[in-house]
């Protein structure tokens, strides 16, 4: 199973909100996944395929990260926006040969 975490800086808002809007694209993709939201100084605490966050937490997420562990950070302009987030897991997901759902 797809092991997503959403990270800001305190843990409670825009990680939650990035959360709540990568669950209703999921269950529109129906990919199950197990997704969480925590800061960002906790978030090397998790084991996670994929991480979705702004582009500042991505900078300190990758500054000490190998290739291999940077490919799995998801940079969202838009912590809410459900066709972006879609458009970035399901980018994710081709890139990484797992299977998606085809729903066109």
């Amino acid at each position: 199973m797809l092991k997503i975490l959403c990270v800001c800086g305190c843990g409670l808002g825009s990680s939650f909100a990035i959360e709540m809007s990568a669950k209703a694209v999921l269950k529109k993709l129906d990919i199950e996944a197990d997704i969480d939201h925590t800061t960002i100084s906790e978030a090397g605490a998790f084991k996670s395929d994929m991480i979705l966050t702004q582009k500042a937490f991505a900078d300190v997420l990758n500054a000490d990260a190998s290739p291999e562990q940077m490919k799995r950070v998801i940079i969202l302009n838009r912590l809410t926006d459900k066709n972006e987030i879609e458009e970035k897991i399901v980018a994710f997901m081709k890139a990484h040969n797992l299977q998606v759902a085809s729903h066109e």
